[in-house]
C-alpha cells in the first residue's frame, strides 16, 4: 500500500447501543478501498464519522496528513456520495452538478470547464436540461457524482453507491466509475455489502464485522486466506467443519465428524481447529489420471447429490460414501467441466482437496476472531 493518505486511528463511536470499536484504517493516496461489511455492520457510521458527520468519542482522523478530527465537514474537502443521491429535486441536472461550485464562488468560465469534462467522462452531456426527476437510477447515480467530483474534493466517499440499480445497471456502472476514478486518480473509499462489487471494484479490501474491522489487505488475499473464521463465514465460504487434531507423518490429520483432513503443518494434537475450503479449492478426479502432489493425501469418494446450472460455472453437492448428511461438499467448477466429467445427478465420483486452498482456524472465540496457523 501507498503511504496512508486517509488515515484512522483508534476510533470510538457509540451509537445508542450500537459502538465503533477501535477502528484503525489506512487509504493510500490514489488508491481505490473497499470496506465489506454486512448491513448494520457500521460501515455507514464509520463513513460519516470520516466525513465529519458525527462527532467521535476517541481516536483521529488524518487526511493527507492533517488532523481533520474535529474540523467541520465543509473543510474537509470530500467528495461524498450517499445512498440515495441526495439530488436536489427542484433543480434541473445542470444545476444539481454546479451546486457546489457556485457555493465555493467559482468563476463561470472554471465552472463551464470542469461541468463540460466530468459530463464528457461520464456520458452524459444529453441530460443537462433534464428534470432530476425524469432520470434512471443509473443516471441519477452518475449525476451524482458529477456532483461529488465537481468540487475537485482530496478524496471521494461512496456509500453503497449502486444498491438501488438492478444487476445490468450494476456492471455496467462499475466500468464507468473504474474509468472515471482511474481518469482522475483521486483516492476513493467505497463502502458496500455486495461481494462481487468489492471485488470487481477494490484495489484493497477491508471487511467490518459488528463495528470491528477484522481484515484489511489486497483484494487476492481477502478472497484467498481469510484471516478469521468470521471472515470466512461473511465471505461465503460454505466448507467449514470443526475437528480434533491428531499426528501423523509429515504433518497433522484433522478429525472432523464427516471425514479427515491431513495438513502438512505440525498442530498440537488434541487441539481443536476449523477447517476452511473455498468450493473451487475441491476437485472432481479423472479416473486413470495421476493425481498432482497437493491433492493426493485428501480424496474422498461417494457421489453427486444435487448440481445447479449458471451462467458459466455449476455448483454440485457431494456426499461421502456412508456419510450421515443431505450433503459434505460443495463444490464450483465451470460449465465444461460438467461435461468433461459426465456429472449428473446420483453418479459416482471422487474428490480431492487441493492442499494450499485449505485454511485452519485455531482458538476461535464465539465471535469467530481467531489467528490463522
Amino acid at each position: 500500500m501507498n503511504d496512508p493518505y486517509l488515515q484512522v486511528k483508534s476510533l470510538c463511536l457509540q451509537l445508542g447501543e450500537f459502538r465503533l470499536r477501535n477502528i484503525n484504517l489506512s487509504c493510500g493516496q490514489g488508491e481505490y478501498h473497499v470496506l465489506l461489511g454486512p448491513t448494520g455492520s457500521g460501515k455507514s457510521s464509520l463513513m460519516k464519522a470520516v466525513l465529519g458527520f458525527y462527532r467521535i468519542d476517541s481516536g483521529a482522523v488524518y487526511l493527507d496528513g492533517r488532523d481533520i478530527t474535529f474540523i467541520s465537514p465543509g473543510e474537509r474537502r470530500m467528495g461524498y456520495l450517499p445512498q440515495n443521491y441526495s439530488l436536489f429535486p427542484h433543480m434541473k441536472v445542470e444545476e444539481n452538478i454546479r451546486f457546489g461550485l457556485d457555493i465555493g464562488r467559482r468563476p463561470v468560465s472554471d465552472a463551464d470547464r470542469v461541468v463540460d469534462r466530468l459530463c464528457g467522462m461520464l456520458g452524459i452531456h444529453g441530460l443537462l436540461k433534464r428534470a432530476v426527476r425524469n432520470l434512471s437510477g443509473g443516471e441519477k447515480q452518475k449525476v451524482a457524482l458529477a456532483r461529488a467530483l465537481a468540487i475537485q474534493p482530496d478524496i471521494l466517499l461512496l456509500d453503497e453507491p449502486f444498491s438501488s440499480l438492478d444487476e445490468n445497471a450494476k456492471r455496467e456502472l462499475w466500468l464507468d466509475l473504474k474509468a472515471v476514478i482511474k481518469e482522475i486518480g483521486i483516492t476513493t473509499f467505497h463502502i458496500t455489502h455486495n461481494l462481487e462489487e468489492a471485488y470487481s471494484m477494490g484495489e484493497r479490501l477491508t471487511v467490518m464485522l459488528d463495528g470491528r474491522i477484522h481484515q484489511s489487505t489486497s483484494r487476492r488475499e481477502m478472497f484467498e486466506r481469510p484471516a478469521t473464521l468470521a471472515v470466512a463465514r461473511f465471505l461465503n465460504y460454505r466448507n467449514i467443519f470443526r475437528g480434533r487434531v491428531y499426528a501423523c507423518a509429515g504433518g497433522s490429520r484433522i478429525e472432523t465428524d464427516r471425514f479427515a483432513v491431513v495438513v502438512s503443518e505440525k498442530l498440537r494434537p488434541g487441539t481443536s481447529v476449523w477447517v476452511c475450503v473455498r468450493n473451487q479449492d475441491i476437485k472432481i478426479l479423472k479416473p486413470g489420471k495421476p493425481l498432482k502432489p497437493q491433492l493426493r493425501h485428501n480424496v474422498l469418494s461417494g457421489y453427486i447429490t444435487a448440481i445447479f446450472p449458471f451462467p458459466g460455472y455449476c455448483i454440485a453437492y457431494f456426499k461421502t460414501e456412508g456419510g450421515s448428511h443431505n450433503h459434505d461438499l460443495e463444490i464450483k467448477l465451470p460449465s465444461y467441466l460438467r461435461e468433461r466429467h459426465g456429472l449428473y445427478e446420483g453418479c459416482r465420483v471422487s474428490v480431492a482437496f487441493w492442499e494450499p486452498g485449505i485454511i485452519l482456524f485455531e482458538n476461535v472465540a464465539t465471535d469467530g476472531t481467531n489467528d490463522t496457523t
